[in-house]
């Protein structure tokens, strides 16, 4: 199945264990992430909002035959991802052949999975 990977920073926040989530009745959790969010710039989250329809769309078009992976560059696999495939700019595009596209060029990419895909 053909997979693509895609390097962008991503929104993170922390959670409880399940046990101690599943005690508070996830009130204090779902709270705490709510402020976690509302302290990232506006330009990043629109920018993740962005790369979620997107994902949304290839998903749709491309359906089940597409798998797609998103890869936090500040992770450890994210930083070797940026080291082996030399990525300097997000988002990232990471074809099932090795080849890249970089930035929003939703075109591109499209023409790009066509080729791969078949």
């Amino acid at each position: 199945m053909p997979r693509l990977q895609v390097i962008m920073p991503i929104p993170t926040t922390f959670r409880h264990c399940l046990a101690c989530e599943a005690l508070s009745g996830d009130v204090v959790g779902d709270t705490a992430r709510q402020e976690m969010l509302r302290e990232y710039p506006a330009e990043f989250l629109a920018e993740f909002e962005q790369l979620m329809t997107w994902i949304n769309g290839l998903s749709l078009r491309f359906g089940p035959s597409l798998q797609v992976r998103v890869v936090d560059p500040q992770s450890l696999e994210g930083l070797w991802k940026c080291l082996r495939y030399g990525v300097r700019r997000y988002p990232t595009f990471i074809l099932p052949d090795g080849r890249k596209v970089v930035g929003w060029e939703r075109a591109a990419l499209e023409q790009a999975l066509r080729e791969v895909m078949g």
